[in-house]
């Protein structure tokens, strides 16, 4: 089937596997605890604000790209802007994507041994130091880290043969659902934890002590990359949308609003349990993987919430990289006109080798998480916001998007014209400016 031929059944299959691409892993495991590292409420509130003003008018232009002209993102750009070198950002959308798939692959595997570890009941009874060996022997092993990376990649797959309609569109309207349900429970247990509340002062308590500019970079870029912006996938998202006059800008708000929400909820579900039980929140790899199975052994039904919490875990993770997945097959069977399950070959080899090249080596995956964070996405992002102003046009963009509210027409084009643009070469900098 060409890819011309696929699309969404509906317009809630859009938003429910955008929201499953947004939803990845650092919304879960990093946004908790640098809410409460830089300033508490200040940092939520300007998160928000971050989101209202920068991220939705920038999902926006992207998804009404693909939306307007029904094609990925190489022949989005050709065919809006013909004869120019534009079409070369569809190509750095596109490593973006195969990169991010590949050197996280990492990330899944660990995720799946602890769903394993949670059902075994392997963390029962375990140490601080107990768990910290569990964690570094299963990490060494780089076989068997491969081995359940492969097992992930291969219900990538799966997802991605039946295609869209009855792949990633029907998978994520179960899967989205279910993960929410399973944060309101673990949140349910949590905050009826003798100490929950000083976990919520953690995450809530506005602290000006603990907000800078520092903060402020840390929230823009927590905030942008959140959204999954220039990673391909909604660009494609947007060219699978079949129903004419939609209004992109309320879909990508409904969007963004999602992924805010899903943020204060990872922060309610993990914080109580982590001050309920005296240990100290750690950043990403430590809080979810060293911390909380620790927390897990002394909470009442902390076995079952653990196997909640992880496999949850692995729905936000699973969600997003199918989403990306599907993007670069879609991109691939339009690029080079050919079937989803020669461009899914073709994409599978390419992550292989790259999650390969990410788990056989720490310094191979630093080096692609510095490159795609700091300088793919933010240059990706950068022609996005460029694109949309200056090459096609903002009255172009609002048109496409179906946008009518003179409001919001002018919060596009202040949005995409002087702020985004500013804001992401501030991003680029920050990373050689010590504020």
């Amino acid at each position: 089937m060409s890819k011309q031929n696929e699309g969404f059944s509906s317009i809630l299959g859009f938003i429910m596997v955008a929201i499953g691409l947004a939803l990845g892993i650092g919304t879960l495991w990093r946004f908790p605890y640098v809410v409460g590292e830089n300033g508490g409420a200040i940092f939520i509130f300007l998160y928000i604000l971050i989101i209202l003003i920068i991220g939705i008018p920038l999902m926006t232009c992207e998804v009404t790209i693909g939306y307007k002209t029904g094609n990925a993102a190489i022949d989005a750009y050709k065919n809006l802007k013909p004869g120019t070198k534009w079409y070369l950002a569809g190509y750095l959308h596109t490593l973006a994507a195969l990169l991010i798939v590949g050197y996280t692959s990492v990330i899944y595997a660990w995720i799946m041994k602890y769903i394993a570890g949670a059902v075994a009941g392997d963390f029962v009874g375990l140490t601080s130091s107990g768990i910290q060996t569990y964690f570094n022997d299963f990490n060494a092993n780089k076989k068997i880290v491969f081995l359940f990376f492969l097992i992930n990649f291969i219900l990538n797959d799966l997802v991605i043969i039946l295609g869209v309609q009855k792949g990633i569109e029907r998978v994520s309207k179960i899967l989205i659902p279910i993960l929410f349900v399973i944060m309101i429970i673990i949140i349910f247990f949590a905050l009826r934890l003798p100490g929950a509340m000083e976990g919520l002062e953690f995450l809530f308590n506005p602290d000006i002590s603990n907000f800078s500019m520092n903060s402020v970079i840390t929230c823009l870029g927590q905030a942008f990359f959140a959204l999954g912006l220039a990673m391909l996938g909604s660009m494609v998202f947007g060219s699978y949308i079949k129903e004419e006059n939609e209004n992109i800008f309320r879909h990508s708000t409904v969007i963004c609003i999602a992924l805010v929400i899903a943020g204060i909820l990872s922060g309610l579900m993990i914080l109580p349990i982590v001050f309920a039980t005296g240990l100290e929140p750690g950043e990403g790899v430590a809080l979810t993987f060293l911390t909380l199975p620790l927390a897990f052994n002394v909470v009442p039904f902390g076995r079952v919430l653990s196997v909640l919490f992880y496999f949850g875990f692995y729905i936000a993770a699973f969600t997003s990289s199918v989403g990306v997945l599907e993007a670069i097959v879609g991109q691939f069977m339009e690029r080079f006109k050919i079937g989803r399950i020669k461009a899914l070959i073709y994409a599978s080899i390419i992550i292989l080798i790259i999650a390969a090249l990410s788990i056989s080596s720490d310094s191979v995956f630093n080096f692609l998480d510095n490159f795609e964070s700091n300088y793919v996405l933010v240059f990706g992002c950068l022609a996005i916001a460029i694109f949309s102003a200056r090459a096609w046009g903002m009255k172009n963009v609002i048109e496409g998007a179906n946008i009518k509210n003179s409001f919001i027409k002018t919060w596009m084009n202040i949005s995409i014209k002087y702020i985004s643009p500013i804001v992401i070469v501030v991003i680029f900098l920050s990373q050689f400016i010590k504020f």
